[in-house]
């Protein structure tokens, strides 16, 4: 659908398509987020909440396929694969406890940073082609991933403090 594009429909709609992979492949992170052990009882919380919003997020992109009498198309967000990939390479060597929430902490972030541009990007389209629903829809998300991101940005600092406090050499 890149090629060939000639309407702001078009390009809409193709950014909503990359927004619905975002949150496809947000869904499958969280996933070895959780999978990967996170020990931080508050940040495995808020991620399983980010999960299960995913899915109420895809629902609400799909309803505004629907009210545009479209299918979804098949597009694919490269942002959120280098969200994936540095993960997964994290993943490879041992990490303490401490660690491995902190840098899933910061990968949570990292999705959630990226929907949010995403979606402020995708209501500012929606209002403009007039598509109301989607309009909605989009800012629904756009206004749970806002609070999300407050969430995380309080636990990461939290975290990143004990975790410095920890590295702390010993004074004197």
């Amino acid at each position: 659908m890149v090629n060939g594009m000639k309407s702001a429909n078009e390009v809409f709609l193709f950014e909503l398509a990359a927004m619905q992979d975002i949150e496809r492949e947000a869904r499958s992170i969280l996933g070895l987020l959780i999978g990967a052990r996170v020990h931080n009882d508050t940040l495995k919380r808020i991620i399983e909440d980010m999960a299960s919003a995913s899915n109420q997020h895809l629902e609400r992109i799909d309803s505004c396929l629907r009210h545009l009498g479209t299918a979804p198309l098949q597009t694919r967000s490269a942002p959120i694969r280098g969200v994936q990939e540095d993960f997964q390479d994290f993943l490879r060597a041992p990490h303490n406890d401490a660690v491995r929430d902190l840098f899933a902490l910061n990968t949570a972030q990292r999705i959630t940073k990226l929907a949010i541009a995403g979606y402020e990007h995708l209501t500012d389209w929606a209002t403009i082609i007039g598509a109301l629903t989607c309009t909605q829809c989009l800012l629904k998300n756009l206004v749970e991933k806002t609070e999300t991101s407050q969430q995380l940005r309080k636990l990461n600092q939290t975290l990143s403090e004990q975790l410095l406090a920890t590295a702390a050499p010993a004074r004197s």
